[in-house]
């Protein structure tokens, strides 16, 4: 007897389930908040050079004698005509406006645009000019955190349990968050935001995980993709979780109980979800007196054994780096779009909400793999397109680019929803969560490198310099999608529970690992079957 029929037999999403989910897709919300929050803590308003000597200067204008005296200190940058951000006549200052040369030099003092902003991170540090290199640098810092947490915390889970991992995370990350409220430095920030993401994603995955291992198949979609709508929520209830979490009502998974061999704990939660859910289920299926062997404890590197299970993980993991570098590339640089910012931010929200009511509605009819292919090949045109209206458009067509960045906006969103759940299908449960967490650590690499491949127009000039980031992010979208394609449909299959019934994934074979071919429908009439006659033989599983 597999656990999946455990699952099936007391109801695979009933009262028990959705209550103890909805705790869970609580604990994914505040995940969000402390990755996407930089597009606006990070924000660079409108900024020039301050004029030297005068203390009350403001990037508003003042009236017309302040105009004059902008114009005579601060010079115009020749690429833009506008006001310069970086440079200031040396010899011309408040007391001495009218001194005839005209060389220039960098400035130390900036004054910054109000318009949307009192103070952001970058008017408080003055990263600009020299130093606006270290924004992307903090954005890296703030992926590596991500990166960071799904490798030890991934691994942890595995170890302790989903439960302990998420309290861990949670905890960590609401001391990090309040500490945050208090620094003043550039350092202190950047270590602390680096703080906040390594918990915030570490116990998002352990949380995506125990949703995914408490439902039944069928239900596995909608379990994969609520918790990223929670995710777009992105509310800040992290008080709130940490009350209740503090009367530990989040149980233990208990297929992650089997796969220790403790059965009894496990045994314990079947029971009570039978129970809450007034399912009728026989004392052989409660007590898990027959759950299957699994053999021997397997290690995350036993997945590199088999050239069929390194094809998949070398596939998995390059879409989850390509995905992530596409998803940040454009959420965390929402701002450089024309128009208005909090207008752009609040379009990018909504594909991505689409984009995961769209995934509810087709994911269980065309399956993971086509759906998956479909939505990186439409984030990666779009982003491909973008490269048209920026090279052959004028500013009448800027509202084509922000279109096409919406676009590509929901293609990534979406198939960062649908790798979360293809990927936890496709990993065994004995090393799953490690398997995530390396997934998740690919997907940071990613992460990390997006503020860079968006700044490679500093590096690259002209037109094709700012078209050139749409160019890569699309072309991989599109080289990732298509490799996805070598991937075995995971959709209504039973979750393989060890290393060899990975191996014999989505491919006919004779035996034990027979079931994972099998029509989740036909597995859920043998269990049913099983539990009414205790007495047949459980070779049937």
């Amino acid at each position: 007897m597999l656990f999946e029929d455990v699952v099936l037999a007391i109801r695979p999403f009933g009262p028990y389930q959705k209550k103890i989910y909805f705790l869970i897709c609580l604990v994914g919300i505040p995940a969000s908040l402390h990755t996407m929050e930089t597009v606006f803590l990070m924000a660079t308003p409108d900024h020039r050079c301050a004029i030297p000597g005068l203390q009350n200067d403001t990037y508003e204008s003042q009236g017309p004698w302040h105009d004059d005296l902008v114009s005579l200190t601060i010079p115009l940058d020749s690429d833009t005509d506008k006001l310069s951000m970086c440079k200031i006549y040396s010899h011309r200052s408040l007391s001495n406006p009218l001194d005839p040369r005209t060389d220039t030099s960098n400035c130390d003092h900036w004054v910054y645009s109000k318009e949307y902003y009192e103070k952001t991170v970058i008017t408080q540090l003055d990263l600009v000019c020299d130093d606006q290199e270290m924004v992307a640098r903090a954005n890296s810092v703030l992926m590596g955190g991500q990166l960071a947490g799904s490798l030890i915390l991934g691994a942890v889970s595995d170890m302790i349990g989903r439960k302990k991992t998420m309290m861990i995370g949670l905890l960590g990350q609401f001391a990090v968050t309040f500490a945050t409220a208090f620094v003043s430095s550039y350092i202190a920030f950047v270590i602390l935001r680096f703080l906040a993401t390594f918990f915030g994603l570490g116990f998002y995955l352990a949380a995506f995980v125990a949703g995914m291992e408490l439902v039944g198949p069928e239900q596995r979609t909608l379990a994969g993709i609520v918790i990223q709508l929670f995710w777009a929520l992105g509310l800040f209830v992290i008080l709130l979780l940490a009350y209740l979490l503090r009367n530990w009502l989040l149980p233990e998974s208990p297929r992650w109980l089997v796969s220790r061999g403790r059965i009894e704990e496990a045994s314990a939660i079947v029971r009570h979800a039978a129970r809450v859910n007034k399912a009728d289920v026989s004392e052989k299926v409660l007590s898990l007196q027959d759950i299957q062997d699994d053999g021997p404890q397997e290690k995350f590197w036993h997945l590199f054994t088999s050239p069929v299970l390194i094809l998949r993980c070398l596939i998995i993991f390059f879409n989850w780096c390509v995905v992530s570098m596409v998803y940040y590339g454009l959420g965390l640089n929402v701002g450089s779009l024309s128009g208005n910012l909090f207008l752009n931010f609040l379009y990018a929200n909504i594909a991505e909400t689409l984009s995961y009511v769209f995934c509810l509605l087709l994911l269980n009819r065309t399956g993971r793999r086509v759906l998956h292919c479909f939505t990186m090949l439409l984030g990666g045109v779009a982003c491909v397109a973008i490269i048209f209206p920026v090279l052959y458009g004028d500013s009448s067509v800027d509202w084509v680019t922000i279109a096409l960045s919406m676009i590509g906006k929901f293609g990534a969103s979406a198939a960062f929803a649908i790798i979360y759940i293809f990927s936890a299908e496709l990993f065994p449960t004995m090393v799953r969560n490690s398997a995530i967490g390396t997934c998740s650590l690919c997907a940071r690499v990613g992460g990390i490198a997006s503020p860079y491949i968006a700044s490679l127009n500093i590096f690259v000039g002209g037109d094709f310099g700012t078209a050139l980031p749409s160019l890569v992010f699309g072309g991989l979208s599109v080289l990732a999608g298509v490799a996805s394609l070598w991937l075995p449909e995971t959709r209504s299959r039973q979750l393989p529970e060890t290393i060899e019934d990975a191996k014999h994934f989505g491919r006919p074979s004779k035996g034990r690992h027979a079931y994972a071919m099998k029509d989740v429908n036909e597995d859920a009439a043998s269990g049913t079957q099983a539990t009414s006659e205790n007495n047949e033989s459980d070779t049937k599983y």
